[in-house]
């Protein structure tokens, strides 16, 4: 069965045609190129030249309500509704971007994820889901009957919770900038630009130019050769394992955490090195224990949210093979 699917983040608009959950042709669009998701998907059918499958599933980067999504960190307003009638499709389903990418984590396939520290997985227990990209996505998949249900969250919004020195001082600077300091406001690509700016202040240097980017700052803190940006990185990678910490006991996910997202796979030397992910992830006082044994992950294919987009449709369509009762 073929499907239509996309991943539409603050950054980058991924459309693609799969057969069942197998990517058959992708196309990558800025979010920012075109004025509305309409003329996106006119331009994907354009440019591939395909008939469009009947059934859609879109992943969006905001929160979903009678079939509407007005993003937050995406420049469009999108209705399902309206665009089934556009392209004349028999169905429009739309979908948290982060939930799409929980879908996708059960359809993983080995090489498409890395594993860092941690014992094995418990197939009865919860699995969580967190990436940082744009914005900071998390969901919980909860185990049922017949495999799992997805529970997409807004807890990327959830308040930032410093604890060294440098995030309480961190967490000051913000607060001059915004009336509440998210944690997506640290962990995210506008967030280390604003650690940088941090970092900057506190070291005595200028401003940061406008030409930094988050690639820029994380090519110099992987290369070593800007003291600034390896500090950046550093404590990004700090709050990344603090935070993907808090998401596993919340859920009590031994079934594992998956780090999704577009910065975890650019990152991953880092991530890694020192085990700086993982001791931020396991320092929790008295649940030390209990963090020591659930393995993380991190997802290293840049499919995961359209993978999950046809995932979501197949096993939740009682006419098809693949149906679960979630």
């Amino acid at each position: 069965m073929k499907i239509l699917a996309g991943d539409i983040g603050g950054t980058n608009t991924r459309l693609a045609i799969l057969e069942d959950t197998r990517v058959l042709l992708e196309r990558t669009y800025p979010t920012k190129s075109e004025s509305n998701l309409k003329d996106c998907l006119f331009a994907f059918k354009t440019e591939t030249g395909q008939d469009m499958p009947r059934w859609a599933c879109l992943a969006v980067a905001g929160v979903v309500e009678g079939g509407q999504v007005k993003g937050t960190n995406i420049p469009w307003d999108i209705d399902a509704e309206g665009i089934r009638k556009s392209l004349h499709l028999e169905l429009v389903k739309l979908i948290n971007d982060f939930e799409a990418a929980a879908w996708g984590v059960t359809r993983l396939l080995p090489g498409q994820y890395v594993q860092l520290g941690g014992g094995i997985p418990e197939s009865s227990f919860p699995k969580a889901v967190i990436g940082a990209g744009t914005g900071l996505g998390q969901a919980i998949l909860a185990p049922c009957r017949d495999g799992y249900s997805v529970l997409a969250t807004e807890g990327g919004h959830a308040s930032f919770a410093p604890e060294t020195e440098d995030e309480i001082g961190l967490l000051e600077f913000l607060m001059k900038s915004y009336t509440h300091v998210s944690v997506e406001r640290v962990l995210s690509g506008p967030g280390l630009i604003d650690i940088h700016e941090f970092y900057r202040r506190r070291l005595g240097l200028p401003l940061t130019p406008k030409e930094e980017t988050p690639p820029s700052i994380t090519a110099a803190a992987l290369s070593g050769s800007d003291r600034t940006c390896v500090l950046t990185l550093e404590l990004f990678c700090r709050c990344y394992g603090a935070e993907a910490g808090n998401l596993a006991l919340k859920s009590l996910a031994r079934g594992g955490v998956f780090v999704a997202g577009g910065i975890a796979p650019k990152i991953l030397p880092l991530l890694k090195r020192n085990d700086i992910f993982r001791n931020a992830f396991e320092s929790k006082g008295r649940m030390k224990r209990v963090l020591q044994q659930i393995p993380t992950y991190v997802v290293t294919t840049p499919y995961l949210g359209l993978i999950g987009a046809a995932a979501c449709l197949l096993d939740k369509s009682p006419g098809h093979p693949h149906h679960q009762n979630h």
